[in-house]
């Protein structure tokens, strides 16, 4: 499995990075009004950090970790479509997000959908760590989630 894969820049991985990443930017930039996510943090630092971490190593991971003969090519399987039908949900909890349209649903939508979508776009492009990382972050998001905004 690791014998196929080797460091090299993955056009894939870009494009799942960037479409997860603009309402991200845009939140950043221009925070609605009724903001419920302004200083969502844990308060515990193993959870922090550990997200931080695990976001940044799948960015990583989807950028400069390659299977053999797939570097220039978007995957058309089924993982791949689910990773962009995930990355499709999520803007569209952002849109209900900026209409201040903020319930629980669409808060833990927004924290389990884009490692659904990392999760999906490992497997589709047999990068298998990535996936692996994206269930450790799921884990790390959900305790952040849970901490501050309570079921």
């Amino acid at each position: 499995m690791m014998k196929n894969l080797r460091i090299g820049f993955s056009l894939y991985g870009f494009i799942i990075i960037a479409l997860q990443s603009i309402p991200n930017i845009i939140w950043a930039l221009f925070p609605p009004s009724l903001n419920t996510l302004e200083g969502n943090a844990s308060s515990i630092p193993f959870i922090e950090y550990g997200e931080h971490v695990l976001g940044v190593a799948i960015v990583v991971l989807l950028l400069l970790l390659v299977s053999r003969g797939q570097e220039k090519a978007v995957p058309k399987n089924r993982y791949s479509k689910i990773a962009f039908i995930a990355i499709a949900l999520y803007w569209f909890c952002w849109i209900l997000y900026f209409c201040a349209f903020q319930p629980l649903p669409v808060i833990y939508a927004m924290v389990i959908l884009p490692p659904i979508a990392f999760f999906c776009a490992g497997v589709a492009e047999r990068v298998y760590p990535i996936s692996a990382a994206s269930l450790l972050f799921l884990g790390f998001h959900l305790a952040v989630a849970m901490e501050n905004f309570p079921i």
